[in-house]
């Protein structure tokens, strides 16, 4: 009993220190230069490159990030939708702010700091089906962005619905409609996860997608179409997964397939058991984990466990011992419930816990 509770003393302490101190160290893949304000950027997550004004992105939590000399900085971003970003200026959480169609550029970022070297990122919260955004630089008050921030070793790929995009995560009540304001991806169970393991996460996910079929019912823009998008309104460019390779691909996704009662056994068995396949074609090394609740109960977890099991074991039997089947508790009352009964940020950081500790067990980090 000790040693438990000296591990749960020793992650909460790493929480904590993630929460105010370490959440700058979130580095990605590599650096663009995109205009006289935005040189010596590193961009982490899926960003379209292809005009010239500035890259354009939609995941949650893709992060901008640089070094700056100087007593503060601003941004100009351009919205579609009603966005919203951690902003993190020194390791310090600061207050989100809101990016609309309608903002007025630049946002104020950081101001009346010490003239000096300061790190600021900037941390989308909100979700891909919000909206997209387009990043047109930097303005650094008194000084000049210096070199970028390296890159992290450790990888990890997050690909799922709504649970994994935190949404809801920081609504008061499962009685709450959606918000903007309160999906913040930063504390879902991925990003924390990562944190824990000083690895740097990219995220795919968007609210209600399935395998086979999406909250409801529809089949259109299917979890699998769209995986591999750079945006996820459009079908080119795709992404070049040589680009950037994960250690970790985690999948969570079977909550909205079972939305409308149990789908046919051996329809998503065959459609879980290809998407694996897919994903093990593009990183031939990578541990993957299959991955259930918290939202399912009852019949429709029984199901789904057997299912994603049964993908898993099949994958083991042909001698691929890198896929895993992990199953989060079904979320607790005690630990309250987001906006449309969605996990809370205190779920995600038990979820977090639990898959920190298998990842660390499988690969040594």
């Amino acid at each position: 009993m000790r040693k438990k509770f000296s591990f749960l003393l020793i992650i909460f302490m790493m929480l904590l220190n993630v929460n105010f101190t370490v959440k700058a160290a979130s580095f990605g893949y590599g650096s663009l230069k995109t205009s006289e304000t935005s040189s010596n950027v590193l961009f982490i997550g899926r960003f379209d490159t292809s005009d010239p004004a500035g890259p354009k992105f939609a995941w949650s939590n893709s992060t901008i990030k640089a070094n700056f000399n100087g007593t503060g900085i601003s941004v100009n971003l351009k919205s579609s939708g009603d966005n919203w970003f951690n902003v993190i200026i020194d390791g310090i959480v600061k207050m989100p702010v809101n990016v609309t169609s309608s903002n007025s550029s630049p946002i104020v970022l950081a101001e009346g700091l010490t003239n000096g070297k300061h790190t600021v990122e900037l941390v989308k919260r909100t979700e891909a089906s919000v909206g997209e955004v387009q990043f047109l630089g930097f303005i650094v008050d008194g000084g000049e962005l210096i070199s970028p921030p390296q890159p992290l070793q450790k990888r990890i790929m997050f690909i799922g619905d709504s649970i994994t995009c935190g949404y809801g995560n920081e609504g008061k009540s499962q009685y709450q409609s959606f918000t903007t304001k309160n999906e913040n991806a930063y504390l879902s169970y991925g990003a924390i996860t990562s944190r824990l393991l000083r690895a740097e996460p990219m995220t795919i996910c968007w609210s209600g997608k399935g395998l086979i079929r999406n909250s409801g019912g529809n089949t259109t823009d299917l979890m699998p179409d769209l995986y591999q998008r750079i945006l996820p309104y459009t079908s080119t460019p795709l992404w070049d997964t040589n680009r950037w390779v994960p250690q970790v691909v985690v999948i969570n996704l079977c909550t909205n397939d079972f939305s409308i009662g149990i789908p046919d056994r051996t329809t998503f068995v065959t459609a879980y058991s290809t998407f694996i396949d897919r994903i093990r074609s593009q990183y031939p090394t990578a541990h993957i984990y299959c991955a259930v609740g918290p939202m399912l109960n009852g019949d429709n977890l029984k199901s789904a466990r057997d299912y994603i099991n049964s993908a898993v074991e099949m994958k083991n039997s042909s001698g691929d011992q890198k896929v895993h089947f992990i199953e989060f508790p079904v979320q607790d009352s005690a630990n309250g419930y987001g906006e449309d009964w969605h996990p809370t940020v205190k779920t995600h950081e038990l979820m977090a816990v639990q898959l920190y500790k298998a990842i660390k067990a499988d690969l040594g980090w």
